[in-house]
């Protein structure tokens, strides 16, 4: 189900010129990763915890969703995060995230936050509720050595998620009334780099 989500490619098709794709170079670093036969014959990358690094599931990802065409379960296009926040950036905004895991917490109704450090500087909040996790570990019991979130609270890691905006409602640690952006996440990976 959430794959679906993932892969809205089909839905409501707004495209401002041709689809934002990856190159084929990029798209050669990907080919260990699997995929099957989209709408009209296109593929779509389905089992994004095979991605090595978050370069890798980005890639998969801007496949499946270009920048410049929506989609998805919100119907609106999907933004790409790496280097910092826009200050213009509007709430339930649907993007991809990476940034490098400052502290992960377990949330006591179950689920996951994390601190993470944008290529910025800039610090926001990421949460995964117990749901979502639980769904996202589902996807790759039984399968060795292959996991989404393998150390999901080692400082460092790249952690990188398809999530929701927020808005400026997460908490600074160093200073509690500073207000940072926030995310709803809907999968995550973390990775070396």
């Amino acid at each position: 189900m959430l794959l679906a989500g993932l892969t809205g490619c089909d839905q409501a098709k707004k495209v401002v010129g041709p689809p934002e794709v990856p190159s084929d170079a990029q798209m050669k670093k990907i080919s260990y990763m699997t995929a099957a036969d989209g709408p009209q014959g296109r593929k779509t990358y389905t089992q994004l915890w095979e991605a090595k690094t978050c370069a890798d599931l980005e890639t998969a990802m801007r496949w499946n969703r270009p920048p410049n065409v929506a989609g998805g379960s919100f119907g609106k296009r999907m933004v790409y995060l790496t280097n910092n926040v826009p200050a213009d950036l509007e709430d339930e905004s649907e993007v991809f995230l990476v940034g490098s895991i400052e502290k992960g917490d377990p949330l006591v109704a179950g689920g996951e936050v994390w601190l993470l450090k944008m290529r910025d500087g800039s610090l926001v909040q990421a949460a995964e509720t117990a749901d979502f996790l639980t769904r996202q570990e589902a996807q790759t019991a039984g399968i060795p050595n292959q996991a989404a979130l393998s150390k999901p609270n080692k400082p460092g890691r790249t952690f990188c998620a398809h999530a929701v905006f927020q808005g400026l409602r997460g908490k600074d640690p160093m200073q509690q009334e500073k207000k940072i952006p926030l995310f709803s996440v809907m999968y995550a990976i973390d990775r070396d780099k």
